[in-house]
């Protein structure tokens, strides 16, 4: 088996916004761009109109977007997945994105959804993700991947019942998956584990979201990129997942071997020669504070 995988960056992607509304907007509704700061708000009078830049509006009925699994409750807004259900209108803010603009263009495109969305009392959805967007993330200028531009989250097995492994229990069950979306629209591929047990699920979660950190330097050089399958993420690659500045942990890199898993897809997993299973490599080789790290300061470790 070639030790080396890669991957093509595209030239141009495309990422969408949608903002469900209870009312016809009518028009574009321009003014609430005034509500977007800089470096913001002069890109979107620049861009407006422009296939950089797009807005379009439907009756939810005839709406090209389909958000009818939205997720993401926010604590300002418990009811905002029944508002984006029951919309009667949905505008989209569609961005296209050269690789030599990315992020910003998608930051950007984010940006104006969510001034929209502030200004009719609607709801903003990040069709990537399928996720709802809170407000406090959207106008920031910085970029930081943790500011829900990925799509993974821990899952509900054990809140709900459904799993009752021990946390002892190294290889007790293989119920937590992760398949990442919203990467794809930066020109990377979607990252992927499975067969992980439930005591080892944010472990693993905080591996996916390091080796999406480690890819996201390629997102804006278009053309081939080959690397070695056996990749390896430090802890200086998580902090910048959040933003912060310092290493998370200052042990040794933690590798992870990258296989094929579809189109657009790579498959995450331990080293070819670890000798145990996924989640004894989880339970061995990833360094402790990933077990129980669930957020991460701008300028150090949480």
């Amino acid at each position: 088996m070639s030790e080396s995988i890669g991957f093509t960056v595209p030239e141009r992607t495309t990422s969408c916004f949608v903002v469900a509304t209870g009312r016809d907007p009518g028009e574009p509704p321009l003014a609430a761009l005034r509500g977007l700061g800089e470096p913001f708000a002069g890109a979107a009078v620049e861009r407006l109109g422009t296939p950089r830049l797009t807005i379009s509006s439907y009756p939810a009925a005839y709406s090209p977007w389909n958000i009818e699994h939205a997720t993401g409750v926010t604590d300002d807004d418990p009811g905002a997945e029944a508002r984006a259900l029951d919309a009667a209108h949905h505008i989209g803010v569609k961005a296209l994105a050269p690789a030599g603009d990315r992020p910003f263009a998608l930051q950007l495109a984010r940006a104006v959804a969510c001034s929209i969305a502030e200004h009719l009392d609607a709801v903003p959805v990040d069709l990537d993700t399928g996720q709802i967007l809170p407000a406090r993330s959207c106008l920031d200028a910085r970029f930081r991947l943790a500011d829900d531009w990925l799509g993974a989250w821990l899952p509900p097995y054990r809140n709900a019942g459904r799993c009752r492994v021990s946390d002892d229990d190294i290889d007790g069950c293989a119920c937590v998956a992760y398949t990442t979306r919203g990467l794809t629209r930066f020109g990377l591929p979607e990252l992927r584990i499975t067969g992980v047990s439930c005591p080892h699920d944010l472990a693993a979660l905080n591996i996916v979201r390091t080796a999406a950190q480690r890819l996201l330097p390629m997102s804006d050089q278009a053309g081939d990129h080959t690397f070695p399958r056996d990749l390896p993420l430090t802890g200086r690659d998580f902090a910048a997942f959040w933003g912060a500045r310092e290493p998370v942990w200052n042990d040794e890199p933690v590798v992870v071997r990258l296989t094929p898993a579809g189109p657009h897809v790579m498959g995450m997993g331990p080293p070819e020669d670890f000798p145990g299973t996924l989640n004894e490599w989880l339970w061995d080789e990833v360094p402790p504070v990933l077990y129980d790290l669930i957020s991460c300061g701008t300028d150090h470790p949480a």
